[in-house]
């Protein structure tokens, strides 16, 4: 087994490859250019590397432009090279409940003006692509096993859950109708990508076209549950929340008695509604709307909220058996989910003692810092580069941290990082020209 670490700059994209089967994990970049080579010449070199695997898949840990605008360039450029029999994701999906986070994720979007190839939404951009080329998805959240032999840590979707309550909380108070909307669009998407999986109940798959009411008989009072906390009606936790929950369904109730039609007349307006073009005007409408707006303002006030909150659902997985080449990919996961995961919190999933080779979290930067020297990695992979908050000062907050350096003394672990540019440890005098650093190759072995 060998690992292809590839210079994306600041993004992630890693192929895990083996004599059966390979897989990619993650593949974009935040940047137009990556050390002066347009973004589209580096995509087209990994591309054109992939084609050489017969068989692979794809896993996607979350949303951001840097881990999935390669993937949206090949299935929309390069469809003569798209082969990934199978693409895996965080589970934002399965359950009802998770409209919400969706919801919040959307609005995340809008919020950070987050941008992809051609789209500002990236999840509309991605589910059209994804449909495009009827790809096959499979959702992973904590305990999830997939490969054969990898064992997904994160997300966990009851913290998830409890994340959202907070965010959505904050929200909903004053802007009902506006998150009424919102929550109503989110769950189309919600449907849109569960169509997509093989999981889907086939309760789910009949039901009529999408709305809130879908929900109302069967779910209201597990969701309710969800957002507040609470284990009965009338609990301590009940407040506004349950009120402003019950009013979004009363909202949309009355759709549910224009849902009863045939089966095969309900699937057909189901497929019609669930179109991604549809779905994104149907979202750049209500963004046009007064009340959403006021809605954008208030997150606007909140968005250190919102623009992390992608990094909440980021999958973090590693291999199932533990043995001499134990791998740990951690995504863009924030450090105190990762301390939850090193600490075990749950009591399901230990992490191994020794890791052949680790990745670690959102490119280094010190806000994600972690200290993996307990787990004496062997190698470790750091993928970061000049990366732009605007299109004139590169940014002081997304560099990799000077505490990385001290892993080169403490356990002689073996470094691989993109290259030198957004360094604060090379910067400060760290040894990092004895290692592995792949600029200008545009890939390095492991």
């Amino acid at each position: 087994m060998r690992i292809r670490m590839y210079n994306v700059g600041f993004g992630d994209c890693f192929c895990i490859r083996d004599r059966k089967s390979s897989l990619l994990v993650d593949f974009g970049a935040a940047n137009s250019k990556i050390e002066g080579r347009p973004r589209r010449e580096v995509f087209d070199v990994i591309i054109s590397d992939l084609t050489t695997i017969r068989k692979k898949n794809l896993l996607l840990t979350h949303f951001h432009p840097d881990h999935v605008s390669g993937l949206l360039y090949m299935m929309r450029y390069r469809r003569d090279a798209y082969e990934f029999e199978k693409i895996y994701l965080p589970d934002v999906f399965s359950g009802p409940e998770m409209k919400y986070t969706l919801a919040l994720l959307l609005l995340a979007d809008v919020t950070k003006k987050a941008s992809l190839p051609g789209r500002r939404v990236s999840l509309f951009a991605l589910a059209e692509a994804l449909c495009a080329r009827r790809v096959k998805i499979d959702l992973l959240s904590r305990g999830s096993e997939f490969e054969g032999k990898y064992t997904a840590l994160w997300p966990d979707l009851s913290e998830v859950s409890r994340e959202t309550e907070d965010v959505f909380n904050s929200l909903i108070e004053n802007h009902e109708n506006a998150m009424t909307e919102l929550v109503n669009i989110a769950e189309e998407v919600r449907q849109l990508f569960l169509s997509m999986t093989e999981e889907m109940p086939e309760a789910e798959q009949k039901s009529a076209p999408l709305s809130e009411a879908s929900l109302v008989e069967e779910d209201t009072e597990e969701s309710e549950r969800s957002l507040t906390g609470q284990t009965e009606s009338g609990g301590e936790n009940e407040g506004y929340t349950q009120e402003k929950l019950e009013l979004i369904m009363e909202d949309t109730g009355t759709a549910a008695e224009d849902t009863a039609e045939v089966p095969e007349e309900a699937e057909k307006e189901r497929a019609r509604r669930l179109k991604p073009e549809k779905l994104e005007k149907k979202f750049r409408e209500l963004q046009a709307t007064e009340e959403f707006q006021a809605l954008l303002e208030s997150a606007e006030k909140q968005g250190h909220f919102l623009r992390q909150f992608r990094h909440k659902i980021s999958l973090a997985f590693q291999n199932t058996g533990d043995g001499e080449l134990n791998l740990l990919f951690t995504g863009d996961v924030q450090p105190q989910y990762m301390r939850m995961i090193a600490e075990n919190y749950d009591g399901r999933i230990p992490l191994h003692e020794h890791y052949w080779c680790i990745k670690v979290p959102h490119h280094g930067t010190e806000s994600h810092f972690f200290d993996f020297s307990s787990f004496s990695p062997e190698n470790m992979m750091i993928p970061n580069g000049a990366y732009y908050d605007n299109s004139k000062k590169k940014s002081k907050n997304q560099r990799t941290s000077m505490q990385y350096g001290g892993l080169f003394y403490i356990n002689d672990a073996h470094m691989y990082c993109s290259n030198c540019d957004c360094c604060d440890s090379y910067e400060n005098g760290c040894s990092c020209r004895e290692y592995d650093v792949i600029s200008p190759s545009y890939y390095k072995d492991i």
